[in-house]
Parts: C-alpha cells; sequence; structure tokens
C-alpha cells in the first residue's frame, strides 16, 4: 500500500464510527420523542372518565296551550321548562299561532312548543322547540333525509339540514332543549338570512 493509499484509508476509517453516533444520537432522539409523546397521552384525562351530564326528567301531563297573538307566546314561556326559540322585534315576521303540547316518551311526558309564523313574502315558516334536548326520537316522520348542504349557525351551534320533496328542516340542540325550523323547499336558498333573527327566550324570573 502506497501513503496515498493509506492516507485515504485512514479518512475512511475515520468517518464511519462518526455515521454511527450520528445513526445513534438520531436513535435516541426518537426515543426520546416517542417517551414524550407518551407521557402527554397519559397524563391526559380520558373523555370516558368525565362524568356524565345527568339527563333532563320528564314531565308530567299537562293540558294543551293555545294562542292566535303574538304577545301569547309569553303565555307558552311560561309552560315550557328551556328557553323557547322564536323571531327577534323587527324581524319582518308575521306572527300566525302557537301551541304548547305534551307528547308520550320513554314512560312520562316531553313537551314541544311549536310557533308558525309568515315571512315577509307570506311563506310559512314553522319553529318548534322541543324538551328533553336529547328527545330526537320526536324528530322522526316527514320522510326527510339527510342533506349534502350544511347547515347554518344557530344560536352559536351547528344546525342539521335535512330535506324532503315539499319542505327542509333544520334543528340543533343546546343543554336544555332541541330546536327546530321547517319551511318551503322553495326558500332554502334564504335559509340562512330566514334565521338570523331567531333568538332563545325565557321569562324574566
Amino acid at each position: 500500500m502506497n501513503r496515498d493509499q493509506g492516507k485515504k484509508q485512514g479518512k475512511k476509517e475515520r468517518k464511519f464510527p462518526r455515521f454511527l453516533l450520528r445513526l445513534l444520537g438520531a436513535l435516541i432522539t426518537l426515543v426520546l420523542l416517542a417517551l414524550a409523546a407518551l407521557a402527554l397521552i397519559l397524563s391526559r384525562p380520558s373523555s370516558d372518565d368525565s362524568p356524565e351530564p345527568d339527563p333532563q326528567p320528564l314531565l308530567s301531563g299537562s293540558p294543551a296551550v293555545n294562542v292566535s297573538a303574538e304577545a301569547g307566546i309569553a303565555e307558552l314561556l311560561s309552560s315550557f321548562p328551556a328557553p323557547v326559540m322564536s323571531f327577534m322585534s323587527g324581524s319582518g315576521m308575521t306572527f300566525v299561532s302557537g301551541t304548547s303540547a305534551d307528547t308520550a316518551l320513554d314512560g312520562g311526558f316531553g313537551r314541544i312548543v311549536t310557533l308558525r309564523w309568515l315571512t315577509p313574502s307570506g311563506d310559512p315558516m314553522t319553529l318548534e322547540s322541543i324538551y328533553p334536548a336529547s328527545a330526537l326520537s320526536l324528530l322522526e316522520g316527514g320522510d326527510y333525509h339527510f342533506s349534502q348542504i350544511a347547515g347554518p349557525a344557530l344560536f352559536g351551534s351547528a344546525s342539521v339540514r335535512m330535506e324532503n320533496a315539499e319542505s327542509v328542516r333544520v334543528h340543533t340542540a343546546t343543554d336544555t332543549g332541541l330546536y327546530v325550523v321547517t319551511l318551503p323547499r322553495r326558500l332554502s336558498g334564504e335559509l340562512s338570512d330566514l334565521t338570523r333573527s331567531l333568538l332563545l327566550f325565557t321569562l324574566d324570573p
């Protein structure tokens, strides 16, 4: 072996251990990152451990209440154990009628407040406030199917949009109630604008 070949061989021998050190350092870094991720996962409480909210109590039966003037909504509010969805003042909507009625549910009663309105163009809109909030079974019927279009936000929450041949229906739930808006399918393009004036109302204590 000549002198130049010896120098090249020496350089190769010095580079080999350095490569091993880099590889070892990378492996140690990966192990430390994995341990840190595992520690973060273990330190977070499992969502399964969080307490489930207590179910809302069902109601005892009571007579239905019917009103034919907007001022009568206060009577419906007094009979409903959760906020009622309605249009804010100045929305341009015309009140038609309202009812509060009980419906059998799981050995007790749920309650539905139904408000019927007319839009400024004279088209009907129906607002339903349902207690308890978990009473999704009361939405069955009407041959509705899920829409590919997202529903508008209601009270800061996303809504579910459903349709049938004649109507569009959107619903959302809060901690206290389930809220449903139904309007003719021909108004589907105005849905976001028409629901913008909706609020949840309660009687002042």
